[in-house]
């Protein structure tokens, strides 16, 4: 599918995925005016099904490119359960089955990789796998509302024939992420901790948890060249990972942070806190396959331009 003629929404287009792929829609030539971008102070809530019909009334988009979400890190989840889920199967729900009655060509479905089961013995997570058990205690209501999605494409593709495609993102990271403690996922609160550490010559830095759990980390910028390469090339309703492939451990990924910021106190574990899945690492097999295509960001190079920017906006950052 050739995109520069298309007129696409972006839901969540203003946030942190989305800011990327719109930046990348305009570097395949898409016209400015071809790009929406829904946004909440104009009234607009995805969470309730007459504001997306309204909305795809008003704009007639051809592809929809689904990235807005309610979510964070695991201690966003607590205390939040119910309402994660609930938002969540809404804006899914109500988006898709409001594309489908508008004569949408192409859903682009991005689902978080916590939709995976939790509790797999397996060295990756592959696609074959995904109905494969339960969710992991710590984000079982955000995966599970993400996971009702892709058997609801599933649905209207029996159905109506409705083209969507479900593409399974690892852990993003990068410029522009949130970093407020209370939101933020453990890459970046690992930067910030590090940053303010050295800042106030502290002797050291908590990290949640053993430091043993594996995870697998996209830079935000090959996260959205591979939904971008999907909605091009990939239109089988089939779960599809987004990934690196490559497995780092909380540990290595706090040694590696501590050096991009510089810090020289000491890295201590609190192992009361919870570590989440003890591995999440992505084949991408069927990805390099079916779009002729991989991530090129070098982990530790992607984590200083990171930590570079974070620097540069630190007051923006802490603050959203």
């Amino acid at each position: 599918m050739e995109l520069k003629d298309k007129k696409i929404v972006v839901t969540g287009g203003g946030g942190f995925l989305g800011g990327f792929i719109v930046a990348g829609l305009k570097k395949r030539g898409v016209p400015g005016g071809y790009i929406h971008i829904p946004r909440t102070k104009d009234g607009i809530d995805f969470r309730r099904q007459e504001d997306c019909e309204k909305y795809f009334a008003k704009t007639k988009p051809d592809v929809v490119i689904h990235c807005a979400a309610n979510q964070g890190g695991i201690g966003y989840h607590s205390g939040r359960q119910a309402d994660l889920m609930m938002d969540n199967i809404r804006m899914g729900f109500f988006l898709m089955e409001a594309a489908r009655a508008a004569g949408v060509s192409k859903f682009v479905n991005i689902v978080a990789g916590c939709s995976y089961p939790g509790y797999l013995e397996k060295d990756e997570l592959q696609e074959e796998n995904y109905w494969d058990g339960p969710l992991h205690e710590s984000i079982f209501s955000y995966g599970f509302s993400r996971k009702a999605s892709v058997v609801y494409s599933l649905a209207l593709k029996k159905q109506f024939g409705f083209n969507s495609i479900n593409l399974l993102l690892a852990n993003m990271f990068g410029p522009g992420e949130h970093f407020n403690p209370g939101q933020s996922k453990a890459l970046a609160g690992l930067i910030r901790k590090f940053y303010e550490a050295k800042r106030d010559n502290a002797p050291s830095v908590v990290v949640w948890g053993t430091g043993k759990p594996v995870r697998d980390w996209l830079y935000v910028k090959d996260g959205a060249e591979g939904i971008l390469r999907a909605t091009e090339v990939y239109d089988d309703v089939e779960p599809l990972n987004i990934a690196s492939g490559i497995g780092i451990s909380v540990s290595d990924l706090a040694h590696m942070i501590k050096d991009a910021v510089g810090y020289n106190g000491e890295i201590v574990y609190d192992t009361s806190r919870p570590d989440g899945a003890l591995k999440k690492t992505f084949s991408i097999h069927h990805m390099k396959d079916k779009l002729n295509w991989i991530p090129t960001s070098p982990l530790k190079e992607a984590i200083r331009e990171t930590v570079e920017w974070f620097r540069a906006n630190y007051s923006h950052a802490v603050s959203h």
